[in-house]
């Protein structure tokens, strides 16, 4: 554990941890754990819920964490929501083995759960329901794309990781990886164009580009 101060440890401090967040591109987030989750599971496990079970997990364990910078902060707060998204489906799949009513999220985070325990202002229902609105927009665009196209565009926009990586997780080469997303890109940001009136949305902006 480092003892370093919290201006240099920004995630470590209350008043600024709400600004950090604030500072995701939560829509884009909300659509990489919902394709975690899948169709049947959202039925029962609402994305919102994980997302926010993870920035609890996050605030409570902040001091694991050495701040390296936003982006690496925002890979480890994904990281964390992809092992709730984990924890979750295997407590689904046993209590549906089980029979009785279906799995409540709430349920499934046993007794960590995240009411009144984050900083002031960091979420609240109205920005949740926001968020979530935006983020049914950009997944209906990314649906559109053959799939291809949608995973490397969702790798590299969505999830941020660097080309190298979403190639290596594909299983296809890097010049291919590359290719598919100039043409995932042009095919999403039309489409994302015609959903919002313009082409400086969220996940349409050039961060991805190869």
């Amino acid at each position: 554990m480092s003892d370093a101060p919290e201006q240099n440890q920004p995630h470590r401090s209350p008043a600024s941890w709400a600004e950090i967040v604030d500072s995701f591109d939560a829509p884009t987030i909300f659509v990489v754990i919902g394709s975690w989750l899948g169709p049947d599971a959202r039925a029962a496990i609402s994305v919102e819920d994980v997302w926010q079970d993870a920035l609890w997990m996050a605030w409570r364990d902040r001091n694991q964490h050495e701040w390296q910078g936003l982006a690496r902060y925002r890979a480890w707060l994904l990281g964390i929501a992809r092992n709730r998204v984990h924890d979750a489906l295997r407590m689904l799949t046993r209590k549906k083995r089980g029979g009785g009513r279906t799995a409540r999220f709430s349920d499934l985070g046993g007794h960590d759960t995240v009411g009144g325990m984050l900083p002031p202002r960091s979420t609240t229902p109205s920005r949740m329901a926001s968020h979530m609105e935006r983020a049914r927009v950009l997944e209906s665009a990314l649906a559109t794309l053959e799939q291809p196209l949608q995973d490397v565009v969702r790798l590299r926009i969505f999830e941020e990781q660097p080309m190298e990586q979403a190639a290596q997780r594909l299983g296809i080469p890097l010049s291919t990886a590359k290719h598919r997303l100039v043409r995932g890109m042009q095919a999403y940001r039309a489409e994302l164009q015609q959903r919002l009136g313009d082409s400086t949305g969220s996940a349409s902006s050039g961060a991805g580009e190869p």
